[in-house]
């Protein structure tokens, strides 16, 4: 199904839709739902896509954070005994240097991440750096926020403090930027156009999926019987499970979706196999579906 739309809007191929019907076929046990999800495993190319154009969106809108540190860091021995001689809370100093360490590692989880993505690291791996990174976000934000209503607005917080009142408003906005890019309601800006549409995808490739899925439940008995009719040497139960998902994919589409060419039904099947079967899937699959009608290209 593929968009001719604006660029920024979700487009995925009738090729993923099939790949993923036949993977949620497999898992599913031909049509029956089972208790385990199988949709992490079947999402997880979209999946990894996403994580990769997060991890982007992430480093360019976060180009500026280590700048809105720079006077903390630079004056933290000063501000540091600043907090302790002129508020009352205890605390304040505690959290100041809390923040700061905090930083320093949302930094260099920062750098680990632009090296990760330059070489081409496993999703999971880059995954499990975004994990660390909103953790840390979280926990400066926290900090943040506590030393913020301990010193006060700078309009009204003692003058030595001012300078300090006065950094901490721009790094709360890049903070709380990083934290948006984590939910669901994403900024609605030019730098997360390619996150909001992998998003978009991959819960159409879901909602695609599911609909072709409950199409061949739907005609499941008729399939079976079409498929068993063409079977040689072999009962429906013996199919392997690959061979059996991709033909009753293919036959539900030579049947009940006239708007889909048969020759390309019969071919992508053909290639699917190719794909998840064994060996001899490709040549199996051509010829119980050239059985049933079409005119299928070379399986060789």
């Amino acid at each position: 199904m593929n968009s001719s739309s604006a660029s920024d809007s979700p487009q995925i191929s009738r090729r993923q839709i099939r790949e993923a019907t036949v993977q949620l076929l497999h898992a599913t046990g031909g049509i029956t739902d089972e208790t385990s999800d199988p949709w992490p495993l079947i999402l997880a190319p979209a999946e990894s896509k996403i994580i990769r154009v997060r991890a982007r969106a992430i480093l360019h809108l976060q180009q500026n954070r280590a700048h809105r540190l720079k006077l903390l860091n630079e004056k933290k021995r000063e501000f540091y005994s600043l907090i302790e001689n002129y508020l009352e809370d205890r605390s304040a100093a505690r959290t100041f240097r809390s923040l700061l360490k905090t930083e320093e590692e949302i930094l260099s989880f920062l750098d680990l991440l632009r090296r990760q993505l330059k070489s081409d690291k496993e999703p999971e791996t880059i995954a499990e750096n975004l994990e660390r990174i909103q953790e840390n976000n979280l926990n400066s934000l926290a900090h943040q926020k506590t030393l913020s209503e301990a010193i006060g607005p700078e309009t009204s917080s003692p003058a030595p403090l001012k300078p300090l009142a006065q950094a901490l408003p721009p790094l709360l906005t890049t903070s709380e930027l990083l934290r948006s890019l984590f939910s669901q309601n994403l900024p609605n800006t030019p730098e997360t156009q390619a996150l909001r549409k992998a998003i978009a995808e991959r819960e159409l490739l879901q909602i695609e999926t599911a609909k072709l899925h409950e199409l061949i439940a739907k005609h499941q008995k008729e399939i079976n019987q079409l498929i068993s009719k063409h079977l040689e040497n072999f009962t429906f139960e013996r199919l392997a499970q690959v061979d059996r998902a991709v033909l009753q994919l293919a036959t539900t589409e030579l049947k009940h979706c006239p708007d889909i060419p048969p020759a390309v039904s019969i071919n992508e099947a053909i290639d699917i196999a190719r794909r998840f079967g064994g060996t001899d899937s490709a040549l199996f699959v051509n010829g119980v579906l050239d059985k049933l009608g079409g005119n299928p290209s070379s399986a060789e």
